[in-house]
């Protein structure tokens, strides 16, 4: 991130971009492939990969391009994500320097991405103050809701209620907690099942809406473009990752 123009790099999973067999792709595939890998990671001002692809495609033969993809390209990307990560080190507070460190020590492509992608961000709103992240329910619910005995129903549902408490949600506590008090276990099985989810949806998109008021005009698009989608995943990833990105682009989190 730089810090005096508020600008955000999101780094592209380039494992995702592979979707041809190297071994069996055509010279020209390969060769597309790697355009394609080049224009993501100049982009994103990667600090190898650009000039090894960039010689590879100049200098190299249709063999030494499908080589260098297969080998010597993952060796070059991770060093150039370890490197993204040290470089926000710089100057950055104990909250930023503990999160990149976790995802040095970590040493994985994907703790790199995470840390550079997420956690970063993440970081900065926590440095701030700022931080509120919200439960995917969806992952609390482990059981078959049609064949758990009633205990078990019970305990779900003072789990979820645990969970979502600190996130002051709008509806969805008073409900859960409604139906602790005075439901059945039939009743609180049915509102798990049902009325829960659209509840908490409600709540959901509430929440994003309550961070637009007063916001910038990065926060503001990247809202509305989840309220416009309003589906849970878009949801949750505004409130969880979106949000505190387009703050950061919007020079809240800028440092002092």
């Amino acid at each position: 991130m730089n810090q005096e123009t508020c600008q955000v790099t999101l780094h592209t999973d380039i494992r995702e971009l592979v979707t041809i067999d190297l071994d069996t792709a055509s010279d020209t595939d390969a060769r597309l492939l790697a355009n394609q890998i080049l224009a993501r990671a100049r982009a994103e001002a990667l600090t190898t990969l650009p000039g090894r692809l960039d010689e590879q495609l100049s200098n190299g033969t249709p063999d030494d391009i499908r080589t260098f993809l297969k080998t010597r390209m993952w060796t070059s990307w991770t060093t150039d994500l370890r490197i993204a990560v040290s470089q926000t080190m710089s100057g950055a507070g104990d909250t930023v320097r503990a999160a990149a460190q976790e995802a040095l020590d970590n040493g994985t492509v994907d703790a790199f991405l995470g840390y550079l992608n997420r956690g970063l961000y993440l970081a900065l709103a926590q440095a701030a103050g700022a931080l509120k992240l919200f439960q995917d329910i969806g992952e609390l619910v482990t059981i078959d809701l049609d064949t758990a005995s009633d205990t078990n129903i019970r305990l779900l549902a003072n789990q979820i209620l645990a969970r979502i408490r600190p996130e002051a949600l709008t509806t969805l506590p008073g409900r859960l907690d409604e139906q602790l008090s005075n439901g059945t276990p039939d009743d609180i099985r049915a509102f798990l099942k049902t009325r829960m989810w659209t509840s908490w949806t409600t709540d959901l998109r509430i929440a994003a809406n309550q961070t637009i008021p007063g916001a910038g005009t990065n926060v503001q698009a990247t809202a509305q473009e989840a309220l416009d989608n309003d589906t849970i995943d878009t949801l949750l990833d505004y409130l969880n990752r979106g949000l505190y990105i387009a703050r950061t682009r919007d020079c809240v989190y800028q440092r002092p």
